[in-house]
């Protein structure tokens, strides 16, 4: 690994890791209609990045009803449903975090998706075997915007926040890196550059062929 401030590397799942924004919102859409709930998609868009907890809370407000306890066991069945055989990484990924897996480069995923999605998530995408962390906005008081999923990351990966490189497609996602001190890195498949570089991003990328460079600057790879 280089001898460089940048130690190890925070990846978000949904929308970074694995191409699954589309079906891990689109999954709310019948949930909610079992339970007299209509939404457009555009607005559980507006939720990327942040809690499962937190789309519930804005939608008892918005509807006045109580939405049960079984509705997130009843999402993730759904999610299941519709990502399985359907998701992929994307282009470039995988080579990547081989390279960074054996150059020793720590490496955790921090996602607000519960830990059974995340794993299923990584394993459709034949990308599980690189990441012996994972961290879920379960296991903190605040999931993102809020820095308590990433400082849970760094204190199990055994390194200063400041070390830290985040990886992130959504607004709240990079809000949270910055707040925990650490680099925000803002991947483009979910947002405009525009909007990630507002969030609070040091800089955007497009295609993974660019990271190693961006993560330490005058190197072609890793």
């Amino acid at each position: 690994m280089k001898d460089t401030l940048t130690k190890a590397v925070i990846w978000d799942c949904d929308g970074v890791l694995v191409d699954s924004e589309k079906h891990s919102c689109s999954a709310w859409l019948p949930v909610l209609r079992r339970r007299g709930i209509d939404v457009d998609l555009s607005y559980i868009e507006t939720f990327i990045g942040r809690s499962d907890q937190d789309l519930l809370t804005a939608l008892e407000q918005h509807t006045g009803k109580s939405l049960d306890g079984d509705i997130l066991p009843d999402r993730q069945r759904q999610y299941f449903r519709q990502a399985e055989g359907a998701t992929e990484a994307f282009p470039g990924l995988p080579d990547l975090l081989a390279r960074l897996r054996a150059d020793g480069v720590p490496m955790a995923v921090a996602s607000s998706g519960a830990l059974d999605k995340i794993r299923f998530s990584l394993a459709q995408a034949d990308i599980a075997a690189h990441f012996d962390i994972l961290c879920s906005a379960t296991e903190v008081a605040h999931g993102k915007p809020s820095p308590d999923l990433f400082l849970l990351a760094a204190e199990r990966l055994g390194v200063p926040p400041a070390a830290c490189a985040v990886i992130e497609d959504s607004v709240p996602g990079l809000q949270g890196a910055v707040a925990a001190g650490m680099r925000a890195l803002g991947f483009t498949s979910s947002h405009d550059a525009s909007l990630l570089l507002e969030a609070g991003a040091e800089t955007t990328f497009e295609h993974y062929d660019e990271l190693s460079n961006m993560l330490w600057p005058g190197t072609s790879d890793k």
